[in-house]
């Protein structure tokens, strides 16, 4: 471990307890400035069209731009466009701008549409988990991981892992992250968690090996540890007697989250050492 994450703040984010996984669109944006199309067109053509503006919609969403993105589906919508996918777009759009009740719609129309579209079912879990409904989000994460064709399944089973975590199901939990790093090896919120639930059950081995694993990731995704893992860090230090590392964490931990239950927690840890 070193304090190299106190420089990297600026383009990382906080892992632990942050959102859960959804679903990224790609797709090019050579034709971004394109026009609504005027004057009439045969079905073919306005099928065309319509779904050009949702890959274009998809692409502005990836890129963070909900206005541009909003703009080409409403494009779409007037030429006739009413599939999963516009329905899928329209829900991703609705939460950003905080309408959870119209995206649980757009959701629900775009599912009877493609009720295999494990991609929709990842991201209506997400909206779920969300509104507090952990148990609902579980059950779309589990439909979603199901799909082994589904390139976004590492991610859902994470999902999954975290919902069952607020459901106090630690071997579901245990199952879903490792389900999770076994389908792709580099997810830290995965590793954190399942050091924690390893030490849980009393394996130190394998939860510290799983705990320098997850730093071995933070520094290869150029991220930064939240105050969830800078704690357990300092614990896992304790634990071990380096004293050293335990004052690196709680160094870390007092300089980037002053304010937080768990920094309260490490001066309590120091303290009654």
């Amino acid at each position: 471990m070193t304090a190299a994450w106190l420089s990297s703040c600026a383009r990382s984010r906080d892992l632990i307890g942050g959102p859960l996984r959804g679903v990224l669109f790609a797709a090019a944006l050579a034709a971004c400035t394109a026009s609504p199309v005027q004057g009439p067109l045969s079905t073919d053509s306005r099928d065309a069209a319509a779904r050009d503006y949702l890959a274009l919609a998809k692409a502005w969403l990836d890129a963070g731009d909900f206005g541009a993105a909003g703009r080409h589906l409403e494009h779409a919508r007037n030429l006739g466009a009413d599939s999963a996918e516009s329905h899928h777009i329209s829900a991703l759009l609705a939460a950003a701008s905080a309408e959870p009740e119209r995206a649980e719609d757009h959701y629900r129309r775009a599912l009877a549409l493609a009720p295999g579209g494990s991609a929709i079912r990842n991201n209506y879990g997400v909206l779920l988990f969300s509104q507090g409904r952990v148990g609902e989000a579980a059950g779309q994460f589990r439909a979603a991981a199901a799909d082994s064709a589904y390139v976004g399944r590492a991610w859902a089973l994470e999902n999954l892992g975290r919902s069952r975590l607020l459901l106090e199901d630690w071997q579901g939990a245990r199952e879903a992250f490792d389900a999770a790093l076994e389908a792709h090896g580099e997810l830290p919120v995965a590793a954190l968690e399942l050091a924690l639930l390893h030490r849980r059950s009393g394996d130190l081995a394998a939860a510290r090996r799983l705990f320098a694993d997850y730093l071995a990731m933070l520094e290869n995704q150029g991220l930064k540890p939240g105050p969830k893992a800078l704690f357990a860090g300092a614990e896992f230090a304790l634990q071990a007697g380096n004293c050293d590392q335990v004052e690196e964490f709680g160094s870390i931990l007092g300089t980037l989250y002053p304010e937080t239950a768990e920094y309260r927690a490490y001066r309590n840890l120091i303290d009654g050492d």
